[in-house]
């Protein structure tokens, strides 16, 4: 099983090595694997830690009233990633490990931001899949003109289709399964950015193909982070061949 929060790179990334930073007490830390793939690519996996800015509220109860002081302080964090810098892209495992977006874009010299998914989009296109599945379909309507006020339905199993999404609703998590690359795939996609991939996506090489050929069509930046994502990547052919 894998999990991963995508984010994209807004521009093309003219170096995507990712090398380690590993030293005694020291932060970020970076815990990198290159896996070569037939192809010629690589992709590289790992570790990270490092610290990020925090805030806790403390209360204090006198004589006179109940007095609450907000102090920063600092949170060592750790994550799993993944990244194909080649194709614009990293993931982690984890909400808070969303700093080593800004570390490695930062190192690349462009802005990586958590992506957005059309799920109804994704599914549109595993309809053409003849044994493809949805067992988890999650969606919601907006009740208003100011979307102030949401309407959220869960489908489970037997009660999830594909043919549910699109339509009035929204999409924002699809549980699937279906065969990719002549190997049973089942996981998760979400509108948020979320993918995990149960069965089908353990070897850090088979998980990032997925993504390149499967997500990456349907994966996009938000509207405020938008420029040039690189057109090289759309169309491109995949090979699942990494460890």
């Amino acid at each position: 099983m894998r999990a991963t929060i995508l984010a994209l790179a807004r521009d093309e990334v003219a170096d995507p090595t990712i090398d380690g930073h590993l030293e005694q007490s020291t932060y970020p830390a970076i815990d990198a694997t290159a896996f070569e793939r037939l192809d010629g690519t690589t992709i590289y996996a790992g570790e990270a830690a490092g610290k990020i800015d925090t805030e806790r509220e403390t209360i204090y109860v006198t004589e006179d009233g109940i007095i609450t002081e907000t102090e920063q302080g600092k949170e060592d964090v750790y994550c799993e990633w993944i990244a194909d810098l080649r194709e614009g892209w990293v993931g982690v495992n984890r909400s808070d490990g969303d700093w080593l977006f800004n570390t490695l874009g930062a190192t690349k010299g462009t802005l990586i931001e958590r992506a957005e998914i059309d799920v109804d989009g994704f599914a549109e296109y595993l309809r053409d899949y003849p044994n493809a599945n949805a067992w988890n379909v999650t969606q919601t309507r907006s009740l208003d003109p100011d979307d102030d006020a949401e309407e959220a339905t869960i489908h489970y199993h037997d009660a999830a289709h594909l043919s549910d999404t699109g339509g009035s609703r929204a999409t924002t998590m699809l549980g699937f399964e279906y065969n990719w690359k002549e190997g049973h795939t089942r996981g998760v996609v979400a509108e948020s950015g979320y993918v995990a991939l149960y069965d089908g996506g353990d070897r850090a090489g088979t998980y990032a193909a997925f993504i390149n050929s499967e997500i990456l069509p349907f994966a996009s930046l938000p509207e405020e982070y938008q420029g040039a994502l690189g057109d090289a990547r759309d169309g491109q052919e995949v090979t699942a061949d990494g460890e």
